[in-house]
C-alpha cells in the first residue's frame, strides 16, 4: 500500500535526485540529494531514506537513535552560492549544481565519513552583457564527466570537468530562456525554451546552429521541462506553463504527436520511470504531482479506472495499432483509451517544484519547505 512521508526542511526545494547507481542494474537508491533556493543561505544536502543504517550509523557515534521509520535523514550539507536552478548527478560520488549567479559548481559526496564539499566553480558562465547576473538555468551530463549548461542568456555552454573553462560556448544558441536540457543520445543534446521550441544540438559539430527545431502547434507556450524515454530515446515529454502535457517523436516533422491538457497550473517537472516507461510522473505549481499510468493502451484495455488523456491535437503519421503496441505515448490512439492518473499527493496546495523516481519510490520537493517520500508506488 502507498505510504507518503512528509519531512519538513525549514527550505524550499527547487531540486531532488536519486543517487546514481554504482551500476546498470537499476537497484534501488537509499540516498538522494536536495539543492534549495529562496534562501539567504541555500543548500545542497544529502539525505538517506534507509533509517536501519542510519540508526546504526548513529549509535556507532554515540548519538541518539529514535528517529521515526522511513523518515529521510540528513546526511551532510553545504552552503550553496546563489539559488539552485538544476542538480544532477556525474557518478556516485559527483553531483553538479547549476546557479541563479551564472556559475556551475562540482560537489563531491564522501561516505566515511559523511562530507559534502564543493570541488569546482565555472563561475559566470551565463551572464548579461554589461555584467548583469544571469540564471544557469538548466544543465545536462553524460558520462562522468561531460555537462552541458543553458541559461537566461541564450548561450549554451559544453564542459569537461577537468578543464577549468569551457571546451566550447554557443553564445547565441537561443534568443529567449532555455528551461531544460536533456542528453538524447552520447553526442546529442535537446533543449526547450520559453517560445514552445525543442532544439536538438550535435555537441561533436562545429556549427552554432541546431541541427533539428520542434514547435509547438497553435499559441507558443513557454515550455518548463523535458524528459526522454529510456529505452526509446526518440520519444520526448516536455511540461508547459500552461500545465499541458506534450509527446513529441523525434523522428517526425516539427510538431508534437500527442498534447494533452493536464496540471491547472505550470508544470515543472516531468519523469519516465527508468524501468517501467509506460509509467511518467508530473509535477505542477499548482501544488499535484500525478503518476499517469499508460500500461492500459498496450494491454488494448480501453476501460480502465481513472482520469482519460484529454488531446488537444495529434499530428503522428504511424498507425495507431503500431504505435500503441510500441508505445502508449505516441499516436493519436492514446487519446482512445483510458490512462489512469494518480494524484499522488492529494490535498497539497503548495508548488511541488521537482521529482524523481526509482523502483517504487517517487521522491517530491516543494515550496512549503517539505520533501515527499512516497513508498510502495503502483508501478505496473
Amino acid at each position: 500500500m502507498t505510504e507518503v512521508i512528509t519531512k519538513f526542511v525549514s527550505r524550499k526545494i527547487s531540486k531532488i535526485r536519486w543517487k546514481s547507481s554504482t551500476d546498470d542494474s537499476f537497484q534501488q537508491s537509499d540516498t538522494f540529494t536536495t539543492g534549495s533556493w529562496d534562501d539567504k543561505r541555500n543548500q545542497v544536502s544529502v539525505w538517506t531514506t534507509n533509517t536501519d543504517g542510519y540508526r546504526t550509523w548513529m549509535a556507532n557515534q554515540g548519538l541518539k537513535t529514535d528517529i521515526p521509520e522511513n523518515e529521510p535523514q540528513l546526511l551532510c550539507n553545504a552552503i550553496h552560492d546563489g539559488d539552485i536552478m538544476d542538480l544532477a548527478y556525474l557518478n556516485a560520488e559527483l553531483i553538479v549544481t547549476s546557479s541563479s549567479t551564472g556559475s556551475l559548481h562540482l560537489f563531491k559526496h564522501n561516505t566515511n565519513p559523511q562530507a559534502i564539499s564543493c570541488q569546482q566553480s565555472w563561475d559566470r558562465i551565463h551572464y548579461h552583457y554589461g555584467n548583469n547576473v544571469c540564471p544557469c538555468t538548466c544543465l545536462a551530463t553524460k558520462g562522468d564527466n561531460t555537462i552541458v549548461t543553458c541559461g537566461e542568456d541564450g548561450r549554451l555552454n559544453i564542459i569537461d570537468i577537468n578543464c577549468k573553462v569551457p571546451a566550447r560556448i554557443i553564445e547565441k544558441a537561443d534568443g529567449c530562456t532555455q528551461n531544460a536540457a536533456t542528453f538524447l543520445k552520447q553526442n546529442e543534446v535537446v533543449t526547450v525554451n520559453s517560445i514552445g521550441q525543442l532544439k536538438v544540438w550535435d555537441i561533436r559539430q562545429n556549427k552554432d546552429e541546431p541541427t533539428r527545431i520542434f514547435l509547438m502547434t497553435g499559441e507558443r507556450v513557454p515550455l518548463h521541462c523535458v524528459d526522454k524515454h529510456p529505452t526509446q530515446p526518440h520519444v520526448v515529454a516536455t511540461g508547459a506553463m500552461d500545465g499541458g502535457l506534450c509527446i513529441w517523436d523525434m523522428r517526425q516533422d516539427k510538431f508534437p504527436v500527442t498534447l494533452m491538457d493536464a496540471h491547472s497550473s505550470t508544470m515543472w517537472e516531468v519523469r519516465f520511470h527508468p524501468t517501467s516507461p509506460d509509467n511518467l510522473f508530473t509535477c505542477s505549481e499548482d501544488g499535484t504531482v500525478w503518476h499517469w499510468d499508460g500500461t492500459a493502451v498496450n494491454n488494448n484495455k480501453s476501460q480502465y479506472g481513472g482520469s482519460i488523456f484529454t488531446s488537444r491535437n495529434a499530428t503522428s503519421t504511424e498507425e495507431p495499432s503500431t504505435t500503441a503496441s510500441a508505445n502508449p505515448w505516441l499516436g493519436s490512439d492514446a487519446s482512445k483509451h483510458r490512462v489512469e492518473i494518480t494524484d499522488v499527493i492529494p490535498g497539497n496546495t503548495m508548488s511541488i517544484n521537482t521529482i524523481d523516481i526509482t523502483a517504487n519510490t517517487l521522491l517530491c520537493g516543494s515550496d512549503g519547505e517539505a520533501i515527499f517520500t512516497v513508498h510502495n508506488m503502483a508501478i505496473r
